[in-house]
């Protein structure tokens, strides 16, 4: 994890691999803790809030905190816990997108590759809206999630009756759960220093289920998805070739 601040308290605790960073109330710089590919980290805030990142993520705020609106910019994937206060709500930027919350539980995910942010909510109430439209702005209600098209600003909500589920990577579970074979790539590569192609663009809507931890490593997850009989791998240096088999 990196840490960019002028003046940030140089507290850091290590535990089962992930980090705990206390941040400094007397900020007056801006301030940017990123994790690197696989990295997991937690960030406590000056109000209390707490911020959880996946991997290849990052959170950014600048001081002063404490005024009437607590604002944080973020990239990847974030968990929040907002400590409430009802005079200073508590927004979360990210491509395009705001989420305003007085005190909740919500994870964010930002993917770029899809073009898309999806917000669950967990705990509370948020609203959203596309940055500088909050009068177009939609609310959201636990077991509920939103998602934010970054090209055109459309916003789709749906019932999400398993949203604990989004937060299994705090803990560096994986649970598939009749997942495109594409999302499921798209996750392992953020966690893993490989390369993994696609030889038959059928696979990627190809769907399995399954759950995993993080120390598996990607050769186990592989070798147990390909139980399946429906594709096969080649490892080729860092990369790893998916080829479809045969029809039975």
């Amino acid at each position: 994890m990196r840490i960019a601040a002028a003046a940030v308290i140089a507290a850091v605790l290590l535990a089962g691999g992930l980090t705990t960073v206390l941040l400094s109330k007397r900020l007056a710089q801006p301030v940017t803790v990123v994790t690197q590919l696989g990295e997991r980290s937690q960030v406590v805030l000056p109000d209390g809030t707490k911020v959880w990142l996946n991997s290849s993520s990052s959170v950014e705020y600048v001081a002063p905190f404490f005024s009437r609106q607590r604002r944080v910019k973020m990239e990847g994937e974030a968990y929040f816990e907002v400590e409430h206060d009802r005079r200073a709500p508590f927004v979360v930027s990210t491509n395009g997108l705001d989420i305003e919350v007085l005190g909740t539980r919500f994870n964010i995910r930002n993917d770029d590759n899809e073009h898309r942010v999806t917000t669950v909510l967990l705990e509370g109430a948020v609203k959203a809206y596309a940055s500088g439209r909050e009068q177009a702005s939609v609310r959201l209600h636990p077991a509920q999630q939103l998602v934010f098209d970054t090209r055109t600003h459309a916003m789709r909500l749906t019932d999400c009756p398993s949203a604990e589920r989004s937060i299994n990577w705090i803990d560096g579970r994986f649970c598939f759960e009749h997942d495109t074979f594409g999302e499921i790539v798209a996750e392992l590569k953020r966690y893993y220093n490989v390369d993994i192609r696609f030889m038959d663009n059928r696979l990627r809507d190809m769907r399995f289920s399954g759950n995993f931890r993080v120390e598996d490593g990607i050769y186990h997850i592989m070798s147990v998805l390909q139980l399946t009989y429906k594709f096969n791998y080649r490892i080729a240096g860092n990369d790893i070739e998916l080829y479809a088999n045969p029809e039975r």
